[in-house]
């Protein structure tokens, strides 16, 4: 039998794992967009179903936390001193600023955990990222709630302003940002795990100059240093919070311009740096 050669045209030819160009790339995730929703829905209905509370952990633990911090800053080092309403202010401090750096603290092990998923199935990667995202607003409704009812519960004498329904776009605008910063974490850490620890000792300082649980004009009183702090997102999104929920007045349109700029900048950033990658997460550690 006489050999026959046969001849393939690879030009055409791509590798299996090729990153895309970034508005394909775009193109895959929106047409994706119902498996993450789903995915985001079903991981938020799942967690802690092997606890006895369950989902009322969800709330718990951040009041927790608040009472926590509130005993050892409020009481102890008073910090409570020249704040109103204390404990609307630390509840709103504490369980907001977690919403805002979600992003930060959940994504260092994002890449690894989904290893399987991203090893068996060629989708966008990006997808694992915003279905985190999606599943931590899902999960974070009940927290908000709960602390805008505290907050309002501890100054009846106010009464509740009609402001208290603008948290609403700030908190969509706080999950904008942390998915955003979610793409930077995720990709770093993919390739340099060590950069774990060191974002365990960013989040802490991050924590403690956002006014989480103070007043930053009651101790920061050098005017330069004063506004290099406000200019952090963190504070900017808890200082909108208690503006329409314990002020009851509506943050000013600079707010309301930054907030926006801000958020969208970070996540359309992340999502460029992390897509810059997309070759390379079936390899990552």
């Amino acid at each position: 039998m006489a050999n026959c050669d046969l001849l393939v045209d690879d030009e055409k030819l791509k590798p299996v794992n090729a990153r895309p160009a970034l508005l394909d790339y775009v193109r895959s995730l929106v047409s994706r967009w119902d498996f993450i929703w789903a995915e985001a829905k079903g991981r938020s209905s799942s967690r802690n179903q092997d606890l006895f509370l369950g989902r009322l952990w969800n709330v718990l633990s951040p009041l927790l936390n608040a009472a926590m911090y509130g005993v050892i800053f409020g009481l102890l080092l008073n910090t409570s001193h020249g704040i109103d309403n204390f404990v609307g202010y630390l509840v709103i401090g504490i369980i907001y600023f977690n919403f805002a750096s979600q992003g930060l603290t959940t994504a260092g092990t994002l890449i690894r955990s989904s290893k399987n998923l991203i090893n068996s199935f060629k989708f966008p990667t990006a997808s694992v990222v915003l279905s985190t995202g999606l599943r931590q607003s899902i999960e974070n409704a009940e927290p908000a709630l709960v602390a805008v009812v505290f907050a309002v519960l501890f100054q009846l004498d106010k009464g509740i302003s009609w402001t208290v329904i603008l948290v609403a776009p700030i908190y969509f605008l706080m999950h904008v940002f942390s998915t955003g910063v979610m793409f930077f974490v995720a990709r770093a850490t993919a390739f340099i795990p060590d950069l774990k620890s060191i974002i365990f000792l960013v989040h802490r300082a991050w924590f403690y100059i956002s006014g989480v649980f103070f007043s930053i004009s009651r101790f920061v009183k050098d005017p330069s240093l004063q506004r290099i702090l406000e200019f952090n997102p963190a504070y900017q999104f808890l200082a909108g919070v208690r503006e329409c929920v314990l002020a009851g007045e509506v943050p000013s349109l600079k707010y309301w311009v930054f907030i926006v700029v801000v958020s969208f900048s970070v996540f359309v950033l992340g999502l460029i740096f992390f897509w810059q990658a997309e070759d390379r997460y079936v390899r990552a550690k």
